[in-house]
């Protein structure tokens, strides 16, 4: 654990004490405050850690912790990951926390696997404010957090889940597609780790993956040593699988 003093800013935080983000990615939102907090975009690093300043952004300095997103994190996912958590750990004494918190995570779900609904990010809204100026205690009150402020600052993230069925990130297992590039040596590693035999073993040929079979377990592009196979949005307006 690294303490680090009030004032400081998230870049420096990110860039400075953290040295940046590994492999050449780019760097995309600081999540504050745990479970409750709020996502914070990178065009807003220069916003100093203390109290009143997080708050302004839609977060909050809550347990004081600092989770850094790069390029390949969904925001949607990001904010149903959080908004899990604390739907199970919601005590169920108030309806708008038990159940508000159960209906949001069902869209979350619905739009990170392509079955959106017309008015799903509306409701989704709706269902936010219900929940954090009618729930009793601070879990509840604070739930929302990380949904909300995705909503603000990665709305065009939403939409593309919404309306295209997509997931800009590549990071939606029912919104991607898995493809062998031009690396590909034919080694066969993908196709010794394939669990459901999507990969036809052709030594010292390129690899193809066949779609129908393939169950996007990851295990293909884990065990390829080249960097032959990556994991991509599906084009916009396919069906999901």
């Amino acid at each position: 654990m690294i303490e680090v003093p009030l004032g400081i800013t998230i870049r420096e935080v990110v860039e400075g004490i953290g040295g940046g983000i590994k492999n050449g990615r780019q760097f995309k939102a600081a999540q504050f405050g745990g479970p409750s907090g709020g996502c914070i975009p990178a065009r807003l690093a220069d916003t100093p850690i203390d109290y009143d300043a997080l708050a302004a952004t839609g977060a909050m300095m809550g347990s004081g912790g600092l989770v850094v997103l790069d390029d390949r994190d969904c925001m949607v996912d990001i904010a149903r990951f959080f908004l899990r958590f604390t739907q199970a750990e919601s005590c169920g004494k108030c309806t708008f926390c038990r159940i508000g918190t159960k209906r949001m995570l069902e869209i979350l779900d619905r739009l990170c696997e392509g079955k959106g609904r017309p008015r799903d990010l509306e409701e989704l809204e709706t269902l936010a404010d219900y929940v954090s100026r009618a729930s009793l205690c601070g879990l509840g009150q604070t739930a929302p957090n990380p949904v909300l402020t995705t909503l603000r600052y990665f709305r065009h993230e939403y939409e593309a889940h919404l309306h295209e069925r997509r997931c800009p990130s590549g990071k939606c297992t029912a919104l991607i597609q898995y493809r062998v590039t031009d690396n590909c040596i034919g080694c066969t590693l993908c196709a010794q780790a394939c669990p459901v035999g999507a990969i036809a073993f052709r030594p010292y040929e390129k690899h193809e993956i066949d779609a129908q079979l393939c169950t996007k377990c990851d295990m293909c592009r884990q065990a390829c040593q080249d960097d032959a196979i990556v994991a991509e949005p599906r084009p916009s307006g396919s069906g999901t699988s």
